[in-house]
This record gives structure tokens, sequence and C-alpha cells, in this order.
């Protein structure tokens, strides 16, 4: 049953089956990035600039992927986008 779930939730994330995790853990990231753009823009992408950054020097050195990782927060930033645009 969660396998299956695992497959569905890949499907609708755009992204493997393997990756799943990273992409769902990492959404809140977007969300708050939404968040603080309500406080700041500057702080929104700086925050936003902050996490790539380390993303990627994170790929460097652990050789770890970091694209599932920025995928989640992108997807984070659209959910909320959306919602905040319904709400506003």
């Amino acid at each position: 049953m969660i396998g299956e779930l695992r497959k569905i939730l890949a499907r609708i994330l755009f992204c493997d089956e393997d990756d799943i995790d990273n992409v769902l853990l990492h959404i809140p990231v977007g969300v708050v990035i939404v968040l603080l753009y309500l406080v700041s823009g500057w702080l929104a992408l700086i925050f936003g600039y902050g996490f790539i950054k380390y993303e990627t020097i994170e790929r460097k050195t652990l050789r770890d992927k970091c694209f599932p990782d920025i995928q989640g927060c992108l997807w984070g930033i659209g959910i909320s986008g959306i919602i905040l645009l319904i709400v506003r």
C-alpha cells in the first residue's frame, strides 16, 4: 500500500520514486520562502538564494543529488503561492 502511494506521489510531483522523500522533505522550505515574502521580498530572495547555494555546495562536497531538494522547494513555493493568491 505504501509502495503504491509512493508511486502515485512520484507521478504527481514529476520525480523518481527514489527521490520522493527528498522532494517531500523540502516542500516546507518553499512554504517558508513564501511566508518570508509576506514579510519582505528581499528576505525571500536572500533565503531562496542561500538555500540553492547550500544545495549546490552540498552536491559538490557530498556528491549528493541536489535537484530533488530544489524541486521540492519549488513545489512548496508553487503550492503556497497559489494558496496565497486564492486567500488574498
